[in-house]
């Protein structure tokens, strides 16, 4: 009996350190795409801000409060915003070679223009290089 209760508990704690942390993208600003068309429209005309991400991505997790600043910031109105979920749209992430998360991209009437790799990038960096395509 105790050999059973020791298995139970031992996959109990395996099933719940595995557990992915999605994050509730639902109460931002920033709209979310949905399908390579969908993208591909969104980003042909003007200046755009992606963020890829994965929801279960700690590193995402960590990048998101810069982006979601840079997104409400008014001096930038110029600039729409949107984020791509990996798991939602990989024909997406495959197209535009997104390797990993967190990649937020510039693109200027389709072109990518920018990339920032990983997290760490602040609010006054994205915001800087967003303004050089102003």
């Amino acid at each position: 009996m105790k050999q059973w209760i020791l298995i139970f508990s031992v996959c109990l704690i395996s099933f719940t350190a595995c557990k992915k942390d999605l994050v509730d993208t639902s109460t931002n600003e920033v709209e979310d795409v949905n399908g390579e068309q969908s993208f591909d429209e969104k980003i042909a005309e003007g200046t755009s801000m992606v963020f890829f991400h994965a929801s279960w991505c700690s590193k995402c997790a960590a990048q998101r409060p810069a982006f979601e600043s840079v997104s409400k910031n008014a001096e930038l109105a110029f600039a729409e915003f949107y984020e791509v979920e990996h798991e939602d749209n990989k024909e997406i992430t495959e197209k535009y070679d997104i390797p990993g998360f967190p990649i937020i991209v510039i693109f200027v009437d389709g072109e990518e223009k920018e990339r920032f790799t990983g997290e760490g990038h602040s609010e006054e960096e994205l915001t800087n290089a967003l303004k050089m395509y102003q």
